[in-house]
């Protein structure tokens, strides 16, 4: 089962362009016209498909009209489920884009969508925010004396907030030049204060830099070109290899972690005392997660957990105490961040098998990945059962666990139960 991407095209040779892009990149498309479907079993129609793709034949509708065709394509979309979302728009930006944009971000509930305009096959640069056309400013192209959508304007940002008035943010250039690590802390930092995020481009290199970057993102925007990049990194789902995540720091939970690292899993350990300032704690989360992620590539099976020794503990205390902080609002600290390197992984990764050990940690987690509904399956251990959860990155295969249950070698019979392995 792979990764399925729901774009929403405001015309169908749009639709059909970044159709083609998925397809060079190996995933399988087709193109449905919203007034057609809404009726139709879609869950059918998706099966074997990778990116299902509505047109809503809305670039000339009033922005009204094209914002609630785009909330009907999205709420097809969100039922299916897909893991991404993707708001297909004209490389040069002609159309209800800031109507549209806004639409699908509020039907999915997402607070930030990356835009990545750019499309150097076909002459579209970015640079500092500035779109190209073949070399020219957007404002000095052909597109300035389009009838319908004439473009006098070639700040990017400057576009999509007279058209949505939210704020919008850019990784330009030189952000790129920094290097993946930079670009992901950069966008994590705009994340906090910005509706948009556009991503200059100027060649294939930069859209295949970019692609890496957002591929964890649930909501991109812009032109079919980053649809031939993200599938190298949107890979399959994973339904074979199993992340354990402790968040507990009782006795049973300690015994579990080092049951499990004695039969060689390779562990992973949050510094706590990162979680205190923004940018130490980004750098670590991202560090975990891009190490977890190396890991994957080559094992089926990781432990992400806090420390654990009471010395390191204590630490923590002595930081926390000196911010005026409570032990809850430290224990919060740690546990969100926690919870980010969990989301990061799985986004990363397309692994959905998961195990997490701590009463606390299992509600944040849960509600990190947005689990709305679980269904109990088969019993491990007393009072601990393998589940089915629908989320924010679809179905996922669950088991939370209170640190106070289970055997010593409970984490390593819930995640091989994940697996289909069971001990009599």
């Amino acid at each position: 089962m792979g990764i399925r991407v729901g774009v929403v095209a405001d015309d169908v040779t749009g639709a059909n362009d970044i159709g083609s892009a998925f397809g060079n990149g190996g995933f399988r498309s087709a193109v449905f016209p919203l007034n057609l479907i809404e009726g139709r079993d879609m869950e059918a129609e998706a099966q074997g498909l990778d990116v299902i793709i509505i047109d809503t034949d809305s670039r000339f509708d009033e922005p009204k009209e094209a914002a609630g065709k785009v909330q009907r394509a999205v709420e097809i979309l969100k039922r299916l489920p897909c893991d991404r979302y993707f708001k297909k728009t004209c490389s040069v930006f002609r159309g209800n884009i800031g109507a549209e944009f806004d639409s699908m971000q509020e039907a999915l509930g997402e607070k930030c969508a990356m835009v990545i305009l750019g499309f150097p096959k076909n002459g579209r640069t970015t640079l500092e925010g500035i779109h190209y056309v073949y070399g020219e400013k957007l404002e000095n192209s052909q597109f300035r004396n389009d009838p319908i959508h004439p473009m006098t304007t070639s700040f990017l940002p400057d576009i999509l907030h007279q058209q949505s008035g939210k704020k919008v943010g850019i990784v330009t250039f030189r952000d790129l030049d920094l290097g993946l690590s930079h670009v992901l802390c950069k966008k994590e930092q705009l994340k906090k204060e910005c509706a948009y995020i556009v991503f200059d481009i100027r060649g294939q290199e930069d859209l295949r830099l970019v692609a890496k970057a957002v591929s964890g993102e649930r909501m991109l925007c812009g032109s079919s070109a980053i649809g031939e990049a993200l599938p190298e990194f949107y890979g399959k789902l994973c339904l074979e290899k199993t992340l354990v995540a402790a968040g507990s720091l009782t006795g049973q939970s300690r015994s579990q972690i080092r049951y499990l690292e004695k039969k060689g899993w390779k562990s992973f350990i949050l510094d706590g005392r990162a979680v205190f300032e923004e940018n130490t704690r980004l750098q670590e989360e991202q560090r975990l997660i891009e190490s977890l992620a190396e890991t994957f590539d080559h094992h089926g099976q990781a432990l992400l957990h806090t420390w654990q020794e009471t010395e390191r503990m204590e630490e923590i205390k002595v930081i926390a105490g000196k911010m005026g902080l409570t032990r809850a609002e430290m224990g919060k600290l740690i546990s969100r961040s926690l919870c980010r390197v969990i989301h990061g992984t799985l986004e990363r990764t397309g692994i959905r098998n998961l195990v997490v050990a701590g009463g606390d940690t299992s509600a944040a987690v849960s509600f990190e990945l947005g689990v709305y509904r679980m269904e109990i399956g088969r019993e491990i251990e007393t009072g601990v059962p393998v589940m089915t959860g629908k989320s924010s990155l679809g179905i996922l295969n669950l088991v939370l666990k209170s640190g106070s249950f289970g055997s010593e070698k409970f984490l390593l019979k819930a995640a091989d139960a994940l697996r289909g392995k069971w001990y009599d």
